[in-house]
């Protein structure tokens, strides 16, 4: 997959360039539908989506949430029109398709079979109209223990069943319309007040008592400024680029292969600034054509990582030391004075001094003896 990518970037562009924000979240993207018919036994289908270049529609695997169809056993999401590839997985990613090559722009029907094979359509397989386009945001909510059954009650009146919960934070998406909500459980017999919120990403904990807290920054998410990576490569391995990732949850910190340019140092070290907890590294140059392969690094430390070939590279967290100059200085360049004036040292360039002393004395007589058989004919 890698080198498809590399083959359609190299067409596309010259280097390395840097992406910044998801193709997904430019203004006007035109957006298309997938649809699913999944296996009865998966449950909260989630669907995976890029595009050949590597551009990924979602920020983090296994993407986003599913709409039900109605009753009709189908789930439905809207992705960016320059979509071209699908993963439909479930039940906590734990199931999953190999993957399908999409055309782009086009509306999608995916039937897959209890053994995972998929058929893949472009005719629309059910009668039930799938809902308009409408932006939207995700809400997590992090509620009390003993709430099943959490779901968010938007300003709009339009009610959505929240998923998750593994880790104590159960997410929904709701229209960017929204500019309230109320977060219930127990089927109802538990709910908030109507909180006043931004329709943008939000993380709201709801304590015992129904009192609650809104967050813009995800409260787990790890206090750790900014890192360094640098990177020396081979000679023939031009451009290099970073790929930075956290494992396993999959969080990008780039959103398209290869990741962004590394700027050239005087001392030969390429080196670029990555989220301080990024724990996975791909080093690749050639416009993504050759890299590392997968190195883990401890989270929050700078690293230095020394390339030798693809599948060789070193990574210290320290910069490593005894680096060979540029080019090793000959013989005649070294410095008679940067050298230990001790006594074994001064005996020894005396010898060395007392034998050039000869050779160059053995030179002259044997130039003045040629000069003078020279003279006598």
């Amino acid at each position: 997959m890698k080198k498809l990518m590399a083959l359609l970037l190299s067409v596309m562009m010259v280097g390395c360039l840097g992406v910044t924000a998801l193709a997904a979240e430019e203004e006007n993207q035109e957006m298309v539908p997938i649809l699913a018919e999944v296996p009865e036994d998966w449950e909260n289908p989630f669907a995976w989506a890029w595009a050949d270049d590597g551009t990924n529609a979602f920020a983090a695997w296994p993407g986003e949430a599913m709409e039900q169809l109605g009753d009709t056993g189908w789930y439905y999401i809207y992705v960016p029109s320059f979509v071209q590839n699908v993963i439909i997985s479930a039940n906590e990613a734990s199931v999953q398709t190999a993957g399908d090559a999409v055309e782009a722009g086009r509306e999608v029907w995916i039937a897959i079979a209890d053994d995972l094979t998929t058929t893949v359509s472009y005719e629309q397989q059910s009668d039930t109209e799938i809902p308009t386009y409408v932006e939207t945001f995700p809400v997590h909510a992090y509620v009390p223990l003993e709430w099943e059954n959490v779901s968010v009650v938007s300003g709009d009146g339009g009610e959505k069943d929240m998923i998750g919960g593994e880790d104590g934070w159960f997410t929904a998406s709701v229209p960017v319309t929204a500019t309230s909500l109320v977060l219930t459980g127990n089927s109802g017999a538990a709910s908030t007040e109507s909180i006043t919120i931004e329709p943008r990403e939000v993380w709201v904990t709801v304590y015992n008592d129904l009192s609650y807290e809104v967050s813009y920054e995800d409260p787990d998410a790890p206090d750790a400024p900014p890192i360094t990576v640098y990177a020396q490569v081979p000679e023939d391995w031009a451009g290099p680029c970073c790929w930075a990732w956290s494992a396993p949850d999959g969080t990008n910190a780039f959103s398209a292969w290869p990741g962004e340019a590394m700027t050239e140092g005087e001392d030969g070290w390429y080196s670029i600034e990555v989220p301080g907890w990024v724990n996975s590294i791909i080093i690749n140059a050639n416009e993504g054509g050759v890299q590392t392969t997968d190195l883990s690094v401890e989270v929050g430390k700078d690293v230095w990582i020394s390339v030798s070939d693809a599948e060789n590279a070193a990574v210290s967290y320290e910069q490593p030391s005894g680096e060979a100059p540029e080019e090793a200085p000959a013989p005649s360049e070294a410095s008679t004075e940067s050298a230990p004036e001790d006594e074994g040292e001064g005996e020894g360039n005396t010898i060395i001094w007392i034998v050039v002393a000869a050779v160059v004395i053995v030179a002259v007589v044997a130039i003045a003896v040629a000069v003078s058989k020279k003279k006598k004919k």
